[in-house]
């Protein structure tokens, strides 16, 4: 378990210590955004070439560890979509975005570095995988609860699926990956120069992509809606890599580590992309922002908690 604490300890840290930063007034809001941006374009897509780019290209398209994943994330959001609307008279849109709050892990600023630093530099290719995918699932659900009438109107689902599509192929870590996948497969070797300068700007993508997050998501309101905050925390942090643990588990034939890659996925706080779809749909964007600080902060107690035992059970 020490070892374990030596990893996660530090990442909640660099959370916390944005939120401390930003709570002083040493950061403010445009701080924040501009080390996100950073962070998000920059910093995290060359770590994920790095890091995809040093491994094999061939087990990209691993559609029995996709399949597996996607069903229990598409679970997860429908399920608390549809409790979540009569048990908190929640309307069509709004239960839409409480299930994207139940079913969207923070995989972006959290989970990819956790993962490489955790599992090895392996450990991106199935995070990558489940980025792709993950957005396309979510994406078109989200659109599908927002869109009056997708449930009978194929142009409307057509309509949004398109987008969904779309958002992924604008997406900086994917694009990476897929470079990164074509670099591996070339065999090609980067002048020194350039693999240091690669390599620097990859370190840098961890401590600046937690760093941000704490610094943006301090002050969030967490007194309002209780329990609509909770059921997504239990649904985020408990559900979602239960039920994942299931599937792969008992179906087996998946690599171990892939298993592992996404059992810790699942078990992440909301992503904070989450606040910025609910502010585009316009509904339920203060309960999200207050979610996305909720299930971080109580991420920091059970992430490594569920490490733990990915390390050593699986």
């Amino acid at each position: 378990m020490s070892a374990v604490l030596n990893l996660t300890i530090p990442f909640f840290a660099l959370i916390f210590l944005g939120m401390f930063c930003r709570g002083i007034g040493f950061v403010d809001q445009r701080d924040a955004r501009m080390m996100a941006k950073y962070a998000f374009f920059i910093a995290m897509p060359t770590m994920v070439f790095v890091k995809i780019g040093a491994g094999s290209a061939l087990d990209f398209l691993n559609w029995g560890f996709i399949w597996r994943y996607e069903l229990a994330t598409a679970l997860v959001f429908v399920l608390s979509a549809l409790v979540a609307r009569p048990l908190f008279s929640l309307s069509r849109l709004e239960s839409g975005i409480f299930g994207l709050n139940a079913a969207y892990p923070n995989y972006g600023y959290i989970g990819v570095p956790l993962a490489i630093l955790a599992l090895g530099d392996r450990a991106a290719l199935p995070l990558a995988l489940i980025l792709a995918m993950d957005t396309v699932v979510l994406l078109v659900l989200t659109g599908w609860f927002a869109t009056p009438g997708a449930g009978t109107d194929g142009a409307a689902l057509g309509k949004t699926l398109w987008k969904a599509l779309v958002t992924v192929a604008k997406n900086p870590l994917l694009i990476s990956a897929v470079l990164g996948l074509i670099y591996a497969a070339s065999g090609v070797t980067s002048p020194v120069m350039l693999a240091a300068l690669l390599d620097m700007i990859s370190d840098s993508a961890a401590p600046v992509a937690l760093f941000a997050l704490g610094a943006t998501v301090y002050g969030q309101p967490l007194k309002n809606a209780l329990g609509e905050l909770a059921t997504i925390s239990v649904a985020r942090l408990i559900i979602h890599p239960v039920l994942v643990a299931a599937l792969f588990l008992l179906l087996p034939g998946v690599d171990p580590l892939w298993i592992k890659a996404a059992l810790l996925s699942a078990c992440l706080p909301v992503a904070a992309n989450v606040f910025v779809l609910s502010d585009h749909y316009g509904g339920y964007s203060g309960r999200s922002a207050s979610a996305i600080l909720m299930t971080t902060i109580l991420a920091s107690i059970t992430v490594p908690i569920a490490l733990y035992i990915i390390m050593t059970v699986v």
